[in-house]
This record gives C-alpha cells, structure tokens and sequence, in this order.
C-alpha cells in the first residue's frame, strides 16, 4: 500500500500540489490525472523519492520513504515510463556498454542509460506493447507498478490488452499506479484520484 499524507509540492518554488491525502491500496488500480503534467511529473517524483515534499509525507506499507530511503524502495517497484524509449535496450541491446548511469535510466534495473542512447527511432506501437508486457512479466517480485500514460502510443486494441494486463497484476494483490488523464484508464481504476480539485 502506497500512502500519501497532507503532502504539498513545489516545482521551482511554485506550489503545485497542496494537502494531497491518497491511499494506493494492495490488489487495486489508483489512476491519477491531472490536467497539469507539471503537477503529474513532480507527483511522480516525490513518490519515487527522487523529490521531497515540502510537507506531509509518503510511505509504503507503513515505513516512510524519503529520498535517502528510496532507493531501497524502488527495488520493489516497476515503472512504465511515458517514454518507452528509455526501456528499449531491453529489446535492443547496445552494441557497447556504457558506464555513466543516470536515475532515471535504471528504473528497472535493465539500462546502463537513459541519456546516451543517441536519437533513437520511435518504436512501434507492437514495440511498445511487448515491452511493457516484457517488463511487467519480469516484475514479478516487485510489489508496485507504476505506469506514466501507459496507453499514449499504443492502438485501442493493444491498449486493451495492457489494461488487462493492469488488471492480472491488481488480481495478484499488487498496488498499481496509473498517471494519466486517460478516460479509458480512469474507467478501468478502482480508485482516481483528480489532481486539478487539489492544485492551487
């Protein structure tokens, strides 16, 4: 269980979000939209411990998660990013290994990088279903999945599919977190949560 509590949080000392309270429970899809995708990207941030609120706090399953102690949380996390290019080495393996590494680009544990992969073609939709599929399927030891606008490039019938997939790994008792205004996906949620009616 994913809980956030009176939490408010600012984007370069903009105040986006304010007494956010939201319990992501075991076993459930939580889908949070909002209209501002700055409000959603620093939402996502501080979930994952990459940002601190500037107050309230989160935590999961009791135990508080702050940016020192994340690490140890997203070992048992799986994230979908918006951009699946970021995960594409799991289909696409670099010829050479690169050693810097960035946050964002370890998600998953599967990439070097993020940042280096130079100018990239887009994949496909089918490119992009398998590898969300790919990567849900090897999650299996990760508690919570966490999808960014997992639908935006896939057809109606692929997105179906990973909806059904969402759906197998709520059944399992994970905790899914969807972020997307979507409202394929905010139909498909147990629970949505609406950022605009909390934004300043």
């Amino acid at each position: 269980m994913l809980e956030v509590k009176d939490a408010t949080i600012s984007v370069s000392g903009s105040i986006h979000i304010q007494n956010l309270s939201l319990i992501a429970p075991d076993g459930e899809i939580t889908c949070i939209a909002a209209n501002d995708a700055t409000a959603l990207s620093a939402f996502l941030r501080v979930v994952m411990g990459f940002q601190s609120a500037d107050d309230g706090f989160v935590s999961i399953d009791g135990e508080l998660l702050t940016v020192s102690s994340a690490p140890a949380f997203r070992r048992i996390m799986c994230y979908l990013p918006q951009n699946m290019n970021l995960l594409r080495n799991q289909l696409y393996p670099p010829e050479a290994s690169i050693s810097e590494e960035d946050n964002y680009g370890v998600w998953n544990q599967v990439l070097p990088t993020a940042a280096k992969i130079d100018k990239p073609s887009e994949l496909s939709a089918e490119e992009v279903f398998r590898l969300a599929s790919e990567t849900i399927a090897k999650a299996s030891d990760k508690s919570i999945i966490i999808a960014e606008e997992p639908t935006a490039h896939l057809s109606t019938e692929l997105s179906l599919q990973l909806l059904q997939l969402f759906r197998e790994q709520a059944t399992q008792g994970k905790c899914v977190l969807i972020l997307s205004s979507n409202p394929q996906l905010k139909s498909c949620a147990n629970n949505v949560i609406n950022l605009n009616q909390i934004n300043l």
